[in-house]
């Protein structure tokens, strides 16, 4: 196959035009926070803050469990992540 030098169609796709397929926006979602054991999340409710009490009381319950049934892994409240943290 032999390359030949063609002139560039500059008709077809402008150089001012720019296609975007397959992306969509990110929606701004708010700031939430959630429980998670040994980096897995094990709370069912997503927190707006990470110093809310009910998340204190929540992480201090898991740590509980962790130390009296099991090795000891970290307990903390962290911010949630669509991707890691989601409920199968």
């Amino acid at each position: 196959m032999v390359k030949t030098n063609q002139p560039e169609n500059s008709v077809a796709a402008p150089a001012t035009q720019r296609v975007v397929t397959g992306v969509t926006e990110k929606k701004d979602r708010p700031v939430t926070f959630v429980v998670v054991r040994e980096g897995f999340r094990v709370s069912d409710r997503e927190y707006s803050d990470s110093k809310d009490p009910a998340a204190i009381v929540e992480r201090d319950f898991w740590k509980r469990v962790a130390t009296n049934h099991s090795y000891g892994e970290p307990v903390g409240i962290v911010q949630y992540d669509s991707k890691k943290h989601r409920v199968w």
